[in-house]
């Protein structure tokens, strides 16, 4: 499916998303980063949020650059599941069941989604949410009136089980190559090795991906409003963070 997609969005081989490999050079990143983690914790989410954005930039790229819409449709998915993805991390490590923080809703497809406290907390709510630390970049970006972030999260639990459900609400002039799902499907089992190397604590998933959302918003702002790009970000994020991928364990590398 990765091929399939990078060869819709740039006729490029997906091989450009490399897999992260335990080269004496990356054994020596990987110690630089826990001896630096005393006295700055979040380096490896500020190192990996670098490393993710430009492997994501390299893929997509094509001679007419990169579609800025694209990279943060496909960013946003990521970001808003690692929201749930951290939350099973968290229960895995505390030896409970990995879907132990969740509400589980079941529609009549037979498809599960997952909602509760907890996930809002990780989107929304805590200090280095998703969307603080997206909206704080839109800001110094220039945004001024920043999208109505209670009504998408309604928008989302009234769309569950429809058609209009993970589906991007922006005009055709700004719309991304394919859905939040297909992005997320394709991406987020290749990268999430590397995520871990970079981040061994799940809370801190979450903040890399934040964080290559809020230099994807710093860069694209020349070509995208800021707020528009956290519209996208967002729409893509919340539904995405209620799919059901199956377990965490299964993209261990």
């Amino acid at each position: 499916m990765l091929k399939k997609l990078f060869g819709r969005l740039t006729g490029e081989k997906p091989e450009k998303l490399r897999e992260p490999a335990l080269d004496p050079a990356t054994q020596a990143l990987m110690r630089a980063i826990r001896e630096r983690s005393g006295s700055d914790p979040l380096i490896g989410a500020k190192l990996g949020s670098k490393e993710i954005l430009q492997r994501l930039i390299d893929a997509m790229k094509t001679d007419k650059g990169v579609h800025i819409e694209s990279l943060l449709c496909a960013l946003g998915a990521l970001a808003g599941y690692s929201c749930q993805a951290n939350l099973r991390g968290q229960a895995l490590a505390k030896g409970l069941p990995e879907t132990a923080a969740f509400q589980v809703v079941e529609t009549q497809d037979g498809k599960r989604y997952f909602f509760g406290d907890p996930l809002n907390q990780a989107l929304a709510e805590s200090q280095h949410s998703l969307w603080g630390l997206a909206a704080g970049a839109a800001v110094h970006a220039g945004a001024g009136d920043l999208p109505d972030i209670g009504e998408i999260f309604k928008h989302t639990s009234s769309s569950l089980g429809t058609d209009a459900f993970g589906r991007v609400r922006a005009d055709a002039g700004h719309a991304a190559a394919d859905l939040p799902l297909n992005y997320l499907k394709a991406l987020w089992p290749r990268l999430f090795p590397t995520v871990r190397l970079f981040c061994e604590n799940p809370l801190d998933w979450t903040i890399l991906y934040s964080l290559a959302v809020q230099q994807a918003i710093e860069m694209g702002k020349g070509v995208i409003a800021p707020a528009l790009a956290l519209r996208i970000v967002m729409e893509s994020a919340i539904p995405m963070s209620k799919v059901d991928l199956g377990s965490l364990k299964d993209f261990r590398a």
